[in-house]
């Protein structure tokens, strides 16, 4: 390094020559300079946007509020002019309130077992004590319940019939088990309580049965409103002329954009989380397997796939057995739609699906019991990657745009299944003329091969060939089929209202052999290194959750009633025309 010196006013000036690495120092100081520049910019661009994203959740928030106060106004008006008529507006007035408050408050359903004081209080217990006060509850109910059945079926044993079918699936199960020795009989035997819980609540307490009534046939008149798209799109008078196409399916499409946007606002993913949680704390599953099985409630098994991609490489063989068989025991909630516009009961089609879930865990856990190490994977860690919409008009949208998929997918399959059903007809109708039957065919066949399984389910004998043929073509075939020849059934009054019943409850399940080939597609595209184990635990779940349909079936045969029981219920009128007439009540009988 070389320097002069000059002299300027005293003051010495050092003239100095850089050298090449002080040089390029100094570039690289003026490089990160501009570079602080962008990335200062950036970070007011970042600014920025979060600034508009809370301003708009601010603005949304105080949208809500001034809706809320507005209703409530609007609730004091109506309670003051007919306060039986409000009911209806006084329940929908509590729902939008508690969604606020949980909204607004960010309460997740996992954290509150999180909470300072619960914790506190489940803390002062030991887990020795935990267990023994469940074991006693258990104990309690159990008995409970055996008191229940016998003084229910005292004068009448053959009700009894049913519960020898549960014993009999809960027996196959137990011997086919991959670990009889391992099984966990409190996840078995809470399943099962639960499905009598709400077997008892839905077929047995008045106040129960009217609820669950009175839920169904609203979202049976609520889909009605599919007809007047129907009509603009197909036209006012030939959107009859084709039922499937023109007038069932599109309820499919009108309810998926319903559950988008449930799914937008927030409200679906509470439900199924508190569902979910309900499951892992009485049931003591997994969080993954209680959260699937809640979830296919509602979305279905694909679906259901896709967001469980994450963990599908991880889950033990057990919890993978436990998912494919709660998918192939429950049905979506779009399905459901279509299935009470054929005419099946909607109040039983509804709980149908809601009693097979924790069937569905019960009997996983028996038949393919827990034999290796879980990763404790919690609520919080497993999301349903939906309602990422910008707004509700585009949750609408997305939602009737995903259930094309769906629509094509049911009437390609309907094409299919029927076209191959009339060859299989034909072919067995030829075989049986050789020998002078030319009248067997497929239904003949499976009413006779399918007959035990209506029996021991409860059916009567008269109805038991017409039940036995509905349940071999839901499980070779489609369960739509079955669900349209139900539909059809009922409306002409060959079965009776016992027969409907049970059926209802063993036909609610996405378990054909059909469902097979799907399941196992979507679950290997999700996740293909674990195409073997699909493969190998496929059958085996198919099979479990048509037996977890059958065991729900089997309570519904023997907590129904055949003797109509009166009841005296303040009642309204449907709001098929506006709510409006919800407001004039009047005083009918409800029979069970």
């Amino acid at each position: 390094m070389e320097g002069t010196f000059k002299r300027k006013s005293d003051v010495y000036i050092v003239a100095v020559d850089l050298p090449y690495h002080d040089q390029e120092r100094t570039d690289r100081n003026e490089d990160n300079s501009e570079f602080n520049v962008e990335k200062t910019e950036s970070h007011d661009v970042t600014c920025v946007q979060k600034g508009k994203e809370l301003l708009k959740l601010h603005v949304t928030n105080v949208c809500l509020i001034l809706i809320c106060l507005g209703y409530c106004v609007y609730l004091g008006f109506a309670l003051y002019i007919d306060p039986i008529g409000a009911i209806l507006v006084t329940l929908i007035g509590a729902l939008f309130f508690l969604y606020l408050v949980l909204r607004f408050t960010n309460l997740n359903i996992s954290d509150l077992s999180k909470r300072k004081g619960i914790r506190n209080c489940c803390g002062s217990v030991s887990v020795k004590s935990r267990i023994i006060i469940k074991r006693i509850i258990t104990v309690i109910l159990v008995l409970g319940l055996i008191t229940f059945i016998l003084y229910d079926t005292w004068d009448k044993w053959e009700k009894l019939t049913p519960l020898g079918g549960l014993a009999i699936f809960l027996f196959i199960l137990f011997i086919t088990s991959k670990s009889p020795r391992k099984v966990k009989w409190m996840t078995v035997i809470w399943g099962i309580l639960l499905q009598f819980l709400m077997g008892i609540i839905i077929l047995r307490w008045p106040p129960g049965y009217a609820a669950c009534k009175f839920v169904g046939d609203q979202v049976a008149i609520f889909l009605l409103y599919t007809d007047a798209g129907s009509k603009f799109v197909f036209g006012e008078t030939t959107y009859l002329y084709h039922v499937v196409i023109f007038k069932i399916l599109p309820v499919v499409v009108y309810f998926s954009a319903i559950v988008s946007i449930l799914y937008y606002l927030g409200i679906m993913q509470m439900v199924i989380k508190a569902i979910a949680k309900v499951f892992e704390v009485v049931l003591e599953t997994t969080a993954i397997e209680s959260f699937a099985t809640s979830a296919q409630i509602f979305v279905g098994a694909v679906e259901t796939s896709v967001t469980l991609k994450p963990f599908l490489n991880d889950i033990t063989r057990s919890e993978l057995h436990a998912v494919l068989t709660s998918g192939f025991a429950t049905v979506a909630g779009t399905v459901i739609a279509a299935y009470i516009e054929f005419g099946v009961p909607p109040e039983h089609v509804i709980s149908a699906s809601f009693m097979s879930a924790p069937a569905a865990l019960a009997v996983s856990k028996l038949g393919w019991p827990e034999e290796e190490k879980s990763k404790n994977l919690t609520g919080d860690d497993i999301q349903l990657d939906v309602g990422n919409e910008s707004n509700i008009m585009e949750a609408a949208s997305a939602g009737a745009t995903t259930a094309v998929k769906l629509v094509a997918f049911v009437v390609v399959n309907l094409i299919a299944f029927i076209a191959i059903l009339a060859f299989i007809d034909a072919v067995i109708s030829y075989y049986g003329s050789r020998v002078g039957h030319p009248e067997v065919n497929f239904e003949f066949l499976c009413s006779y091969i399918f007959m035990p399984l209506a029996v021991v389910m409860g059916v009567p004998w008269e109805d038991c060939g017409k039940v036995a043929s509905l349940i071999g073509k839901k499980l070779i075939i489609n369960e739509f089929l079955s669900f349209a020849d139900l539909g059809a059934m009922t409306k002409s009054g060959e079965l009776q209202g016992r027969s409907v019943v049970i059926a209802t409850y063993i036909l609610c399940g996405f378990g054909s052999i059909a469902a097979v080939g799907i399941n196992l597609g979507s679950y290997t595209a999700a996740e293909p290194r674990r195409r073997r184990d699909y493969a190998k635990g496929m059958l085996r779940a198919l099979i479990a959750g048509n037996i977890a349909c059958f065991m729900t079936a089997c309570i519904a045969g023997l907590l129904y009633q055949d003797v109509p029981v009166s009841l005296s219920t303040n009642t309204t009128t449907p709001f098929n025309q506006s709510l409006a007439n919800f407001t004039s009540s009047t005083t009918q009988t409800t029979i069970i």
